[in-house]
């Protein structure tokens, strides 16, 4: 029995490598996998916010990113990132290998062929690494070693900030009968969370893990926050410049505003969000989530994901009350809590995936489960065809971002290509001819660039980012009072702009 377990796993994990490269190589020729992205490119840069020292986002990122040096190797980055996500797999195993099922090997199998789990798998994003240390959690907790439960998933925290909703969620279930097992386990999540709150509350950005909560809860407020990818039209959005600088509190604020002035448009807003969270493939934000899956094939795979979902809402409404079951339960709750408060994106969804799958695993297959994993596989189904998501990525979204590799790659004419590309695919608004007026400014042709720029701000007349490209396209094509009222307009917006258009602007004192 023992050499079929080794070889059971030996296989698992060999076939969950060869998909896994497979998946690198069909993303590596849609999205080059030695480039970082949106997201990617934060947990690169400085992790503290100027003026309060404090986590601008999750902290775990920034040592992952130190440590993978994803800034120079990003495609190491990734490798990394994809060997952690077989990790879930191979907890689930190690916690039900006793009961020596074939259902066992099924769900292991299932969560090793998740299609979220191995497309999360070539992005420097938090999710996996939080997945993977919620499986050892819910592993630790069923072995009843509720204190390094409780750390792990204090680990996941440190990854994913709204995970610390699971200690107050997993309360609900354990004030009665389990207070002291509940106790241990958030002590030790506190020990693992305690440091980084104290390190921000010194620096004066308060009790937080990352202080990008605050701007997430706002974008959570508003449907055009949410449907508007990544770029220039969002930072006419975000308002960077005067109004924005006011950091965690400025994002309070809006997001207060935003709520009291309308509170069942955001209650509303907050149930659309939670059928989205159960939606398949599910809303992508910042990534094209179903798009990268039926380019991959992985959306063949999409059955697993269903059947882990409906088993597992199954078993949440089980009479079973032992701890690790409720951890598990919480672990999903927390999921659907932080769609509502925040935004539901498949990426974000990848972190309570695990819960589905060890409480579906759990299960004794019988008749009386799975006819209630069918009703709730149709609701599933049903919510997939027929819910409407205003946040759904914009079609197109992918070859805009490979757009802007190439360009940062030194190829603008292949910049050109994915950018026409992604134009027939629906890609549309100020980012397209923004980057469209860059590709053509490197290959010489100006005044075509300086018409791109001139469509970019007819669309988004307040990014100071396409006033600085616009103020340096005019003083290419030899406009030289226009290029200097455009660097004014573009500094007024952001006065960190000033460095990169000082040129021009002594210029103008000069004459």
């Amino acid at each position: 029995m023992k050499n079929s377990l080794a070889l059971f796993l030996i296989v698992l994990v060999a076939s969950a490598i060869g998909i896994r490269l497979w998946t690198f190589t069909s993303v590596n020729r849609i999205l080059p996998l030695n480039g970082l992205y949106v997201d990617e490119q934060t947990y690169t840069m400085n992790p503290v916010i100027p003026g309060s020292n404090g986590f601008s986002r999750p902290p775990g990122m920034f040592v992952m990113a130190m440590i993978t040096n994803a800034a120079n190797h990003p495609l190491n980055s990734r490798v990394c990132i994809s060997i952690l996500s077989l990790l879930p797999a191979i907890a689930l195993f190690l916690t039900f290998r006793k009961q020596r099922s074939s259902w066992v090997y099924i769900c292991c199998t299932g969560l090793a062929l998740s299609p979220f789990v191995i497309i999360s798998g070539i992005q420097f994003l938090p999710a996996v690494p939080a997945a993977a240390f919620l499986s050892f959690s819910m592993l630790l907790a069923k072995r009843r070693k509720f204190l390094l439960a409780g750390f792990l998933a204090g680990a996941a925290v440190l990854f994913r900030a709204e995970l610390a909703l699971i200690p107050a969620v997993l309360f609900f279930f354990s004030f009665r009968s389990r207070l002291r097992e509940w106790s241990i386990f958030t002590a030790g999540t506190v020990m693992s969370v305690l440091p980084v709150i104290i390190l921000n509350i010194s620096a004066g950005a308060g009790p937080v893990i990352a202080v990008n909560g605050a701007e997430n809860l706002w974008l959570g407020t508003d449907w055009e926050l949410l449907s508007t990818p990544p770029g220039t039209e969002f930072e006419e959005l975000m308002a960077i410049g005067e109004q924005g600088r006011g950091g965690s509190s400025d994002f309070l604020n809006r997001a207060y505003h935003a709520i009291v002035s309308s509170p069942l448009k955001w209650f509303g807003m907050g149930i659309q969000k939670i059928l989205a969270f159960f939606t398949l493939p599910g809303p992508g934000r910042n990534l094209e989530t179903d798009w990268l899956l039926k380019k991959t094939l992985l959306i063949l795979m999409l059955p697993f994901s269903l059947m882990a979902m409906s088993l597992g809402s199954a078993r949440c409404f089980d009479k079973e009350r032992i701890f690790w079951h409720d951890l598990a339960v919480s672990i999903i709750l927390a999921g659907v809590i932080s769609a509502f408060v925040f935004f539901p994106s498949a990426r974000f969804r990848l972190t309570v995936i695990p819960a589905f799958w060890f409480l579906s695993a759990s299960a004794v297959p019988e008749r009386k489960l799975f006819r209630s994993a069918g009703f709730a596989a149709i609701v599933i189904i049903l919510i997939s065809l027929f819910v409407t998501y205003p946040g759904m990525v914009r079609s197109g979204l992918t070859s805009t971002l490979a757009a802007e590799h190439m360009i940062d790659s030194g190829n603008p004419a292949g910049a050109l290509e994915e950018l026409d590309y992604a134009s027939k695919r629906g890609f549309y608004g100020a980012d397209l001819h923004n980057l469209r007026g860059i590709s053509y400014s490197l290959l010489d042709y100006s005044s075509e660039g300086l018409m791109e720029f001139e469509r970019a701000i007819e669309i988004a007349p307040e990014s100071p980012t396409l006033w600085k490209n616009y103020a340096v396209s005019l003083w290419t094509n030899g406009k030289y009072n226009e290029s200097v009222q455009a660097a004014r307009r573009a500094v007024n917006m952001n006065p960190l702009l000033i460095e990169e258009l000082e040129p021009i602007l002594v210029h103008a004192e000069n004459i």
